[in-house]
């Protein structure tokens, strides 16, 4: 196992913030020759209001983009051998890259997509229990969001290893250090959860757009 320094850790982090950052949807819709994506839908940079200002296919290739810049710095780094309690720190540092982007004036998205690459990197099968929630919440009530949200809550103790080590990644850790561990998949969900704030008072008011039916124009 590679052992970070102080110095070396925190190069890890902001390599991981800086890739995460990369604003793609927005990126690629003025490319397209679409616009601003910021002011079109719900403005946000995301695939879903990418899928709306640029159609589908720029949808799925931001979707795919923001997977992969949360997987990349996690991967590269657990390549070579830097241990899980950094990897949670580095993963939730792609993250901060998305929502707390530099180059939008720290106005980023909700960090669904990147948080998924970056828990496939952590351990493949970490989101199965996050996506299966997803697709489960989804179907029932027919709202993304909300199964965002649920999704992201469901990460919690499956990273810290509820639902066991085969989900996890984690056989076990010393206290010493489980502790930063914990903070981190707590920090990650939560920051998710935040940046749905919106949809959740929509969901609360009865606003919110479903996947299928009439749509709300400038919802998400």
């Amino acid at each position: 196992m590679y052992t970070l320094n102080l110095q070396s850790f925190i190069a890890w982090c902001l390599g991981a913030f800086l890739a995460g950052s990369i604003p793609f949807g927005l990126i690629l819709v003025k490319l397209a020759g679409k616009g601003d994506v910021r002011q079109q839908g719900s403005g946000n940079i995301g695939a879903t209001n990418v899928m709306r200002a640029g159609g589908k296919a720029l949808g799925i290739v931001t979707l795919l983009l923001d997977v992969a810049k949360g997987f990349l710095p996690v991967f590269l780094a657990r390549k070579v051998g830097v241990s899980m309690v950094a990897l949670s720190w580095i993963a939730l540092f792609a993250v901060l890259g998305h929502v707390f982007t530099p180059w939008l004036r720290f106005k980023g998205g909700k960090g669904v997509a990147t948080a998924l690459g970056a828990c496939l990197a952590y351990h493949a099968l970490l989101p199965l229990p996050a996506l299966g929630s997803f697709f489960v919440v989804v179907a029932i009530s027919g709202y993304v969001s909300l199964g965002s949200a649920v999704a992201a809550l469901v990460l919690i103790p499956t990273a810290l290893g509820l639902f066991g080590p085969r989900f996890s990644g984690i056989v076990a850790l010393p206290e010493a250090t489980a502790r930063y561990l914990i903070l981190a998949w707590v920090l990650m969900p939560a920051l998710v959860v935040r940046k749905h704030a919106g949809n959740i008072q929509r969901l609360i008011d009865g606003t919110e757009n479903r996947l299928w039916g009439k749509k709300k124009e400038g919802r998400s």
